[in-house]
Formats: structure tokens, sequence, C-alpha cells
């Protein structure tokens, strides 16, 4: 597994975009990656996020881990009425849904005081 910790900042997301490339090219991570770490830049109150990758030949599995505040988004989200209207949807929880429809699975830990975010594609 490799891995590598980013700045909660625009610089540290398109780092981690790059680092993910170096092991994958295929767009779904990339979304994936996307939703995942803009979501701790924006909300978590992290110092910054690590992302560590294991590239096995059926699976990508990507581990977020942040010191920001405990959040468990397979949780604390609740699941978007994708079939209301634009106007009548409630912000928040779209990018934990696509996540989820996206990935093999999603499993959330709070560990040592840090928020880790497995997801296996």
């Amino acid at each position: 597994m490799e891995e590598k910790t980013f700045p909660c900042t625009s610089e540290g997301l398109a780092a981690s975009q790059a680092f993910l490339e170096t092991l994958c090219d295929s767009p779904k991570p990339a979304i994936v990656l996307d939703e995942i770490a803009s979501n701790i830049v924006r909300c978590s109150g992290a110092s910054g996020f690590t992302l560590a990758l294991d590239r096995a030949a059926d699976a990508l599995t990507m581990v977020f881990s942040d010191d920001g505040v405990a959040f468990d988004p397979t949780r604390d989200v609740e699941t978007p009425d994708v079939g209301a209207a634009i106007e009548d949807r409630q912000i928040g929880g779209l990018g934990i849904f696509m996540v989820k429809k996206m990935a093999k699975s999603v499993a959330y830990a709070r560990r040592d005081g840090k928020n880790v975010l497995t997801v296996v594609m």
C-alpha cells in the first residue's frame, strides 16, 4: 500500500489526484477521490488528510484518513431523493451516495482520533 499526506487546500486536492493517477487512470476512482477529499478539505476542520492506495488485480482500495471532527458519512448523511425535482432536494448527501453506488464497499471507523474511510472499487 502506498500512502501520502496532503494539506487541506486546493493544492492538496490537486496533488492527491496526481498521486492517484500514478496507480490508476480510471475516472471512477478520480470521482471518488474528488468527492471524499473535497469534503475533508471543506468541512472537516482537519489539518491535512492521508490517502493510502492499494492496487490489486481486481480491486483498488482507497483509504482516507484525517484528524478532523468525527464524522461517519456512511451513517450521518441522509440518502438523497434522486427522484425529486432539483429545487425540492435537500443540500448534501449526493456525493457519498455516488461513492456508495460506484464502490464495491465503503466502511468508516474512528481510530486514534482520526476519521478513516475505506473505499474498495
